[in-house]
């Protein structure tokens, strides 16, 4: 994998924010974690290439971006993982996969064994229960998102993705740390068109570009131009 710059790997010995090992049997999550691997990676680094060997990733904390390339270099994003959530449970059953886990923000991350997770869901039916529901969970996000880019127009994908993305700084600014190019990538659309929405959205007071960032401004209203029926 690709963690450069990074700390050394080392045995995964914090508290595991709750989440999805939360759902699994006390003795299960012990196990997982006495074989896994915590990962510090910084931000823009790849966790998972689809050429690598399948890994469940853990996040402890920062913000990863799963996303699908096509040949001519265009991405589309597919889902994001915050804290105690996991990433790449599908890989356990169905094997490599053509995506790329990225690491928007700094994070770290606990890598499981695929060996170990098989040899629980063929044992333990509880934890075959909670990773069944897990991937339920997914897929139903998944179906939200196709239904996104089908029916909301680019100004409210943009919107949706702004608040998705945003964190709130030392000073209690609500800022989505992330390019225009990155905004487009994310929603399957071109950077003109991601720019012309960010002006329309700026022109409504709603958010404010910055060198940092893009600021939002009237989470509220953003959240309501996310929310409304889609235009043609």
């Amino acid at each position: 994998m690709e963690h450069d710059p990074r700390k050394p790997d080392a045995p995964a010995q914090e508290a595991i924010p709750a989440g999805f090992l939360a759902t699994l049997p006390a003795p299960a999550a012990a196990r997982l974690l006495a074989d896994a691997v915590r990962i510090d990676v910084p931000a823009g680094g790849t966790v998972y290439r689809d050429e690598e060997r399948g890994r469940v990733i853990v996040v402890l904390h920062g913000l990863l971006r799963t996303y699908l390339s096509s040949p001519d270099g265009r991405q589309v994003t597919i889902r994001y993982t915050r804290s105690g959530e996991v990433v790449g449970l599908a890989l356990v059953l169905g094997g490599p996969a053509p995506i790329t886990i990225q690491a928007l923000t700094s994070a770290s991350v606990v890598a499981l064994r695929i060996d170990v997770l098989r040899s629980l869901l063929e044992t333990d039916p509880a934890v075959a229960r909670a990773c069944a529901e897990e991937l339920a969970r997914q897929l139903f996000l998944a179906f939200d998102e196709i239904a996104d880019q089908a029916f909301l127009s680019v100004r409210q994908r943009v919107a949706r993705q702004l608040l998705d993305l945003a964190v709130h700084t030392d000073d209690g600014t609500l800022v989505a740390r992330v390019s225009q190019q990155e905004l487009a990538d994310a929603i399957a659309s071109a950077r003109e068109v991601v720019s012309r929405a960010l002006h329309e959205l700026q022109g409504a007071g709603l958010v404010s570009p910055t060198r940092s960032g893009i600021v939002v401004r009237d989470p509220v209203g953003l959240s309501d131009e996310a929310a409304r029926t889609a235009r043609g």
